[in-house]
């Protein structure tokens, strides 16, 4: 009797666990789904913040040169005035 029970614990098993096992793996892939779902999303809209600040980083950048030449030529004009006084 023990010894028939015993055989029939792992059919008991797999009547109790798989069906279990089932909704898990279809929770697992619904989940995955929304999360490729959000990452998709979250890279469309990283694309777009993207290309809009492009252009505002490529003027920042020339401002930046243009700043770096007008502190030069601001310097040199400074050194031009120390040179005039002495002669």
């Amino acid at each position: 009797m023990l010894f028939r029970m015993a055989r029939r614990v792992p059919g008991w098993l797999e009547l109790v666990l798989f069906p279990q096992m089932n909704e898990s793996k279809g929770g697992a892939k619904a989940l995955d789904a929304k999360v490729d779902g959000f990452e998709s999303k979250v890279e469309g809209e990283l694309r777009a913040a993207h290309s809009e600040i492009r252009p505002i980083d490529e003027k920042i950048d020339s401002l930046d040169k243009r700043m770096g030449v007008t502190q030069r030529v601001a310097v040199i004009e400074e050194k031009m005035r120390e040179h005039e006084t002495k002669h």
